[in-house]
């Protein structure tokens, strides 16, 4: 029974609530819920904020014709809420309405609606099924975050946008309706976590979010559009089914990591004027070519490192090409493309190791990077050019047969972990010149027993030499500031 809150607080005779109801006060109008049943009165136009958060007791409420919106939290927490009928002139359903409404099985969604707002459905985990209106255009962030028995979707030709991580955790959600609807942004990780199945078709899309497809693991193919601009930040990050993927011509930047791992993928045709972030392609194993068009502008670093099985690139590379630090380290390239890639930069592909474990770094290199060789196991004997003057973060970090290096006259910084756990390395040359040496350089350095600090060493990083159980003794210059640990 409702009647307007103007009425007097105590019904008049004949009114009162039957037993084993309740009244409530909800926006302006008294409610009784008998039951666990609830029937809002027609009139009533907008349902407030928190109006039955928490109201474990609630099974079922009638909406009545009037009413166009509801408001944050307005369900939240109605764990026993099982069924709700909404009202054709609903526009639009506020943040957290119905979340954690954990006995939910079904919503029939009014055609009018236009917006479903931010966790409006998170946590229903009995939601089976949801048919979403022709006129919605909008899905907020984790809007169905946790529905973990949602097992579809059809989303509507009209709509434009759904928000981050909106299906995250859907674990029974393996169908969406394709192609997606023209125009669609797809914000990060979207479906994430969500057993889809095996094709995508982004039609009208312009750009595909950060995570919007990551570990959707059954995806096999995905057509891009032509409209398409941008790939995100690991967009198809971990789709190890993903064997084919079309690039447009209008796409002119791929994200960092956002094929990561796509073991499947075999292939990569790509367009001018493109530019690879880094990691981009990381460990796409069954990658055997890459078709690198005149135009493309960059490849960030690593973007192809673990590349098992690529051994060529379209050449001549193009005119202009710039090229990261790892960018094919450990492909193995034909000796054609290895050259072509060093001409640009040498640091984009790991230097040869020769049979008897020893690699030559050329004259003319300055710096060798963060990690050039790091966890060379067979490395065990390097020669650096003369005009070296400083060695990067891990660049022979876990190289455990480097058993000697000379280091050259006119090296003046040795970075953070360059060393570390180099567990056959026995002594070390160290420079005049050398003015710093990194945290942790040469711990876990087991086997160095000998090691002369320059004069005009300035600072020794924390735990530069910790774990170097074979070293007796060390005499520190007292021009060097010593970190915490440092032996």
């Amino acid at each position: 029974m409702v009647v307007p809150a103007s009425t007097p607080s105590a019904p008049p005779p004949g009114d009162a609530a039957p037993p084993g109801s309740e009244t409530l006060h909800v926006g302006g109008w008294k409610v009784v819920v008998a039951d666990g049943h609830a029937v809002l009165p027609e009139g009533m136009t907008h349902l407030p904020d928190d109006a039955f958060r928490g109201r474990t007791s609630l099974v079922s409420v009638a909406c009545p014709s009037s009413l166009v919106s509801i408001g944050w939290r307005a369900f939240c927490g109605c764990s026993a809420l099982a069924r709700v009928t909404l009202p054709a002139g609903l526009t639009s359903i506020g943040s957290c309405t119905f979340r954690n409404c954990s006995s939910l099985a079904s919503v029939t969604l009014p055609a009018g609606l236009t917006s479903i707002g931010t966790n409006a459905f998170r946590g229903c985990s009995s939601l089976v099924s949801i048919d979403l209106p022709a006129c919605l255009t909008s899905i907020g962030h984790n809007a169905f975050d946790g529905c973990s028995a949602l097992a579809r979707v059809t989303l509507p030709a009209g709509l434009t946008s759904i928000g981050w991580r909106a299906f995250w955790g859907c674990s029974s959600l393996a169908s969406v309706t394709l192609p997606l609807p023209d125009g669609l942004s797809i914000d990060d990780g979207a479906f994430f976590d969500c057993p889809l199945n095996n094709e995508a078709k982004a039609a009208g899309l312009t750009t595909i979010a950060s995570s919007a497809f990551r570990e959707w693991a059954s995806l096999v193919s995905v057509t891009l559009p032509t409209t398409l601009v941008s790939i995100g930040d690991e967009a198809f990050f971990g789709c190890s089914s993903l064997a084919s993927v079309t690039f447009p011509a209008t796409l002119t930047s791929i994200g960092a990591s956002a094929f990561w791992g796509c073991s499947a993928l075999t292939s990569a045709a790509l367009p001018a004027g493109l530019t690879i972030g880094y990691w981009a392609f990381y460990r796409c194993s069954a990658l055997t070519s890459a078709a690198l068009p005149a135009g493309l502008a960059s490849i960030g670093e690593d973007a192809f490192e673990c590349c098992d099985s690529l051994a060529s690139i379209t050449l001549p590379l193009p005119d202009g090409l710039s090229i990261d630090d790892g960018a094919f380290s450990d492909c193995p390239l034909n000796d054609e493309a290895k050259a072509a890639v060093r001409a640009i930069n040498f640091w984009a592909v790991r230097p040869q190791i020769d049979a008897q474990g020893h690699a030559t770094v050329p004259e003319g290199i300055t710096t060798i990077p963060s990690c050039a060789f790091s966890d060379c196991s067979t490395l065990a004997s390097v020669t650096l050019p003369a005009g070296l003057t400083s060695i990067g973060n891990d660049a022979f970090s876990g190289c455990s047969s480097l058993a000697h290096v000379t280091l050259p006259a006119g090296l003046t910084s040795i970075g953070d972990e360059a060393f570390f756990g180099c567990s056959s390395l026995v002594s070390i040359d160290l420079p005049a010149t050398l003015t710093s040496i990194g945290g942790c350089a040469f711990s876990g350095c087991s086997a160095l027993s000998s090691v002369t600090l320059p004069a005009g060493l300035v600072s020794i990083g924390d735990e530069a030499f910790e774990r170097c159980s074979a070293l007796p003794s060390v005499t520190v210059p007292t021009t060097a500031e010593i970190g915490d640990k440092a032996f």
